[in-house]
């Protein structure tokens, strides 16, 4: 899995790393039962991907006892996404009107008939 990743970060491999990232995410949220085709479809796998590869890095060096230390940065990048969630739910009640990004990146992907 070492090589995996150093082979991947190389620049010449820089494509194929995010595209297999990027299916490896997808893949997961599908399983999960997301459904999602508005801007949350994007998101939810950009931050997927951010928290799976960074306790992939961790994950590499745990020598502790039932992986302790990589369950413990995971609960943390956890808490960091729900404390996101928090405060993006905060702003988004605080506006009443205004332009919806998610609904014109959805017409984007789906547009109407």
């Amino acid at each position: 899995m070492r090589r995996a990743f150093a082979i991947l970060a190389m620049p010449g491999n820089a494509l194929t790393g995010a595209r297999l990232a990027w299916r490896s995410v997808d893949r997961i949220w599908r399983v999960a039962g997301d459904t999602a085709t508005d801007f949350n479809h994007y998101s939810k796998r950009a931050i997927l991907a951010g928290v799976y590869g960074s306790t992939s890095l961790v994950f590499l060096d745990d020598e502790s006892e039932d992986m302790a230390e990589t369950r413990a940065f995971l609960d943390r990048r956890i808490g960091d996404v729900m404390r996101f969630e928090k405060a993006k739910g905060r702003w988004r009640s605080s506006t009443i009107h205004r332009p919806s990004l998610s609904r014109f990146l959805g017409r984007l992907r789906y547009p109407a008939i």
